[in-house]
């Protein structure tokens, strides 16, 4: 008899064990009434948001506009916590009901009042996700942005030394900007991307950040800034490639770019000078190679050979020429390009 009671009541905590791990016994207080799920509203049609085991709260009240009350009741108390709970009961029983959208709202604000900005973000995402067009827009943006500009400008420490980490924070905005590209702080937040990009010296990403926010905005107030940082992340990375022929051209083209664009901008003598530095260098790599299919020819075995090689080094001694002319190689290729021209030109 005792040991069939021992089993019966072994039986009963393994049976409990198992209601907690999967998420269906719930968090409710004691006395309180968990009512099952009512039939979810016609009003809003979200997609469900798959939640941990932990979260899925069963409600204390037997419909969402009491669940609501509790809620409000809670956070007028300051039971942050327990409200919190309470928003995610009503978000877990009714997702589709008209208080769903307020329930998440309140469970994002209660998050950032619990000191939870990170987790307060991804809500506030799925806010965005799930009840479009049933929550203030500007207002939730404007909310998530103050976290992300928080992340990205928040004085940190280790040890002895105090420095900032905004290359953190590129997710969120790139989040933020894809919720609303025409949002009014968009196009600041896609500078800003380049911004962070550039000092933290990842060249490449800054060029396509940049480029993003030319494409987009225009005619945007940092039009011009975005243009020139492109040019001069453009060049930054080219030098840091100096084999790179083709990340020159790359850079050249962006430079110039921005000087047709802003030729009298005050940033016009640096893209310049930085313009002529790759030009001088893609000259006497081009002369270079001219110079070695030259020396091909020389150590050419049989006359199409030499032909061939003759004729390379004609094309790029001739595009020194024409596309460096300013260029201290210039006059050298002209000449012996001539010369290879004669050559080349059948005998009577």
């Amino acid at each position: 008899m005792v040991a069939g009671m021992q089993r019966g009541r072994q039986f009963r905590i393994l049976g409990a064990l198992i209601l907690v791990l999967s998420g269906r016994a719930g968090a409710v207080p004691a006395g309180s009434y968990a009512a099952p799920p009512a039939a979810e509203s016609s009003a809003v049609k979200p997609g469900r948001t798959v939640r941990h085991w932990w979260e899925r709260y069963r409600p204390a009240r037997p419909t969402p506009e009491s669940q609501w009350e509790l809620i409000e009741s809670l956070r007028g108390e300051g039971r942050l916590i327990r409200a919190s709970r309470a928003c995610l009961a009503l978000l877990n029983a009714w997702p589709g009901s008209p208080q769903a959208p307020q329930a998440q709202l309140a469970y994002c604000r209660l998050l950032e009042q619990r000191g939870k900005p990170d987790k307060a973000f991804e809500e506030y995402q799925v806010l965005v996700d799930t009840f479009a067009g049933y929550f203030p827009y500007d207002e939730v943006l404007g909310r998530m942005y103050a976290i992300a500009d928080d992340k990205a400008t928040r004085p940190r420490r280790f040890l002895f030394f105090k420095f900032q980490a905004p290359e953190e924070a590129i997710p969120l905005f790139e989040k933020l900007i894809g919720n609303g590209a025409q949002w009014s702080r968009a196009a600041e937040l896609q500078f800003r991307l380049g911004r962070i990009y550039e000092k933290s010296k990842q060249y490449d990403l800054a060029v396509d950040a940049y480029g993003q926010y030319i494409q987009r905005y225009p005619f945007g107030a940092l039009a011009e800034q975005a243009l020139f940082s492109q040019g001069l992340c453009g060049y930054r990375y080219a030098r840091r490639h100096p084999v790179s022929d083709e990340l020159r051209e790359n850079a050249v083209a962006l430079l110039q770019g921005f000087l047709d664009a802003y030729p009298y901008s005050d940033m016009a003598a640096q893209a310049r000078a930085c313009r002529d530095e790759l030009q001088a260098e893609l000259a006497a790599s081009l002369f270079r190679q001219a110079a070695f299919y030259d020396k091909t020819a020389r150590l050419a075995r049989g006359e199409p050979a030499r032909r061939r090689a003759l004729e390379a080094a004609r094309i790029c001694y001739r595009r020194v020429e024409e596309e460096f002319p300013t260029s201290p190689e210039s006059t050298r290729a002209r000449a012996r390009g001539d010369a290879i021209a004669a050559q080349l030109e059948p005998s009577p």
